[in-house]
């Protein structure tokens, strides 16, 4: 074949690169979303705009002390800059794939200097070799399939970045909030431990004057042990809170600390879009769908493997016997061509290969799907039915104080037993710390709400990663 035919082959093949993958559509869903969520309380608000919309969504929770943690989490995670090391990664794969629509060029060189001694003299030779070439694959179908697969790829990466940020500052959102709820706790107990002691000394001092009996001490004198045991379980979840804390910041456990507090945060109205929406707010999903068209090019990559590969190359070379000699110059052009006749149906194996892969994507696109809508309805319900638990709780917190009231005063009367008293104590006690854990239930319930929706992002936001324009902890250039 003439080379002008070749590269006129080449010309006409071009459209094809764009044809060998199968023309790309989001996978559909096993069901189409549905029209509102059903565990949707009246506490949501229900046509949100901008919220969440590319906002810290943790200040919603209004408290300080989280929001300084969550600055040290987004710049000192380990798992963030794992996240953003893969993205660097990936970027620089697109980048070596975008290389391949540009002609490589190569050259070669050499210079030698040696003696031959045959007649009892040495005879000094010089030689020396310059050459180059350029070559560029005029069929561009495997390029072109490349490209676009390390761009899918690139874009999921992005949504991957964006969605270990989210985890990890959804987890330390939770891990603070039962840290604050258990500092509570702890309050609670040291306060109660110190009226328990004093019933101690009271009742001992009573027994000795004969006005009580052995019982009423050894009832004190237990209710007071059982509440410092359950206090120093506190503590050790406290601290294992804690350590926590310090691995999500970035920090030695053992040089950590966090002081306590209270818990100031309270319930945000977080508000949700239409459920449909929620395939654009959540990163994973996001992930999950760019991986599928990574995938659907695999398929045309693997039916590249028919298609004959197509190369438009030039060489050219100087030698000689020395360096100011005349040089001997040899140069070539021409296109040059590559196909495989018989290769055991290797292609066919890898084309299959290649549509099951699509096949599984699309199926985990799928089931990451239904898992965000499964999880947005778990916090709804949780939402919902803690807040009606909130309020029985407090109702029982009021009425267990009032049983104590009147409980003590009985007894100092005479008209009851201490027993009853220590019973009226423990009852009280356990319904305050109740609607303390019920408290910090609800707020990690609304932090799962904000993870589960996407917490501000959208897709745009994958474009804006790409850009350089969003936030990009840990996803710098290196400089080499």
């Amino acid at each position: 074949m003439k080379p002008y035919s070749l590269i006129l082959l080449s010309l006409l093949a071009l459209p094809l690169s764009g044809c060998l993958s199968p023309s790309y559509e989001i996978p559909t869903l096993p069901a189409p979303a549905p029209a509102e969520y059903k565990n949707l309380g009246e506490w949501v608000q229900v046509n949100p705009k901008s919220v969440l919309q590319r906002t810290s969504w943790w200040t919603l929770f209004q408290d300080d002390g989280l929001t300084r943690l969550m600055q040290d989490l987004n710049s000192a995670n380990q798992n963030i800059a794992v996240a953003a090391a893969n993205y660097r990664k990936a970027r620089a794969e697109t980048a070596a794939a975008r290389a391949g629509f540009i002609p490589t060029v190569d050259g070669t060189g050499s210079i030698s200097r040696g003696s031959t001694d045959t007649t009892g003299s040495s005879v000094i030779s010089e030689s020396y070799k310059f050459g180059g070439s350029v070559k560029w694959e005029a069929s561009l179908w495997n390029t072109i399939t490349a490209y676009e697969s390390a761009s899918a790829t690139e874009s999921a990466s992005a949504a991957d970045y964006a969605a270990m940020k989210l985890a990890m500052q959804a987890e330390l959102a939770q891990t603070y909030f039962q840290l604050r709820a258990l500092d509570v706790q702890i309050g609670l107990y040291e306060s109660t431990i110190a009226t328990f002691a004093k019933a101690v000394q009271l009742t001992r001092s009573q027994f000795q004057g004969g006005m009580v009996t052995a019982a009423d001490v050894a009832q004190a004198e237990t209710q007071l042990a059982s509440a410092e045991a359950q206090l120093a379980d506190l503590n050790r979840q406290r601290a294992g809170l804690e350590t926590g804390i310090a691995l999500l910041t970035g920090r030695m456990p053992s040089t950590f600390s966090l002081e306590r507090g209270p818990l100031v945060a309270t319930v945000p109205a977080i508000p949700t879009a239409l459920p449909s929406a929620l395939l654009e707010r959540r990163p994973d999903i996001a992930a999950a769908e760019r991986r599928v068209a990574a995938a659907n090019e695999g398929i045309g990559a693997a039916r590249a493997g028919w298609l004959p590969s197509l190369f438009l190359g030039a060489d050219a070379s100087k030698s000689g016997a020395a360096l100011f000699s005349a040089p001997i110059t040899v140069w070539s052009l021409g296109p040059s061509a590559a196909i495989n006749l018989l290769n055991g149906g290797k292609t066919i194996a890898k084309t299959d290969a290649a549509w099951a892969s699509f096949e599984a994507t699309a199926a985990q696109y799928r089931q990451t799907v239904l898992q965000g809508f499964k999880e947005v309805e778990d916090n709804l319900a949780a939402l919902r039915h803690l807040g009606v638990q909130a309020e029985a709780q407090e109702r029982a917190v009021r009425a267990s104080q009032m049983a104590l009231r009147l409980s003590l005063s009985q007894y100092q009367g005479g008209l009851t037993t201490y027993l009853q008293v220590v019973n009226t104590q423990t009852a009280a006690l356990t319904n305050e710390r109740s609607a303390i854990q019920v408290q910090g239930q609800r707020l990690v319930a609304a932090v799962m709400l904000v993870k589960a929706l996407g917490g501000g992002w959208d897709t745009a936001a994958i474009g804006e990663v790409m850009q350089g324009k969003g936030p990009q902890e840990g996803v710098t250039e290196r400089r080499w």
